[in-house]
């Protein structure tokens, strides 16, 4: 047995919640989140193919719901499911980076598509969706 496979349980697993209530929960994320990015992945291949910018759909609720379905479903879920607290840190770490790496996304948008999408940009969240997390 070798020295982190001893101390597992000290310092990756999550001793607080029961197993059951994390593997549910984990499945629920990654039951929601699969939808989640299959609908805004259709929806931005038409858009995209048509030269339109998305405000309707999945995108009313939050600009990216790509990145959105990773980081507030997809992740945390698999996180859930391996156990892991430490790992939790890393859904996290990923909505840190969005934050700054959506900027340059964001600016092609703000001149591709100009006032349209600064009005959108005004009324809808970045990656957080409205009505799960938070009313407007």
């Amino acid at each position: 047995m070798t020295v982190i496979s001893r101390y597992y349980h000290l310092l990756f697993k999550i001793e607080f919640i029961q197993e059951y209530i994390l593997f549910l929960a984990g499945i629920i994320l990654i039951v929601i989140g699969i939808p989640f990015y299959i609908i805004s992945a259709r929806v931005v291949m038409k858009a995209y193919n048509a030269d339109e910018l998305i405000t309707g759909s999945i995108y009313r609720f939050c600009r990216h719901p790509l990145y959105a379905s990773w980081v507030i479903f997809i992740v945390p879920g698999i996180v859930l499911l391996i156990n892991s607290w430490i790992a939790l840190t890393v859904p996290i770490f990923m909505y840190i980076l969005l934050c700054i790496l959506v900027k340059k996304e964001e600016l092609y948008l703000e001149n591709r598509f100009g006032t349209e999408y600064l009005k959108y940009k005004n009324k809808v969240p970045c990656i957080l969706p409205y009505g799960l997390f938070f009313k407007k």
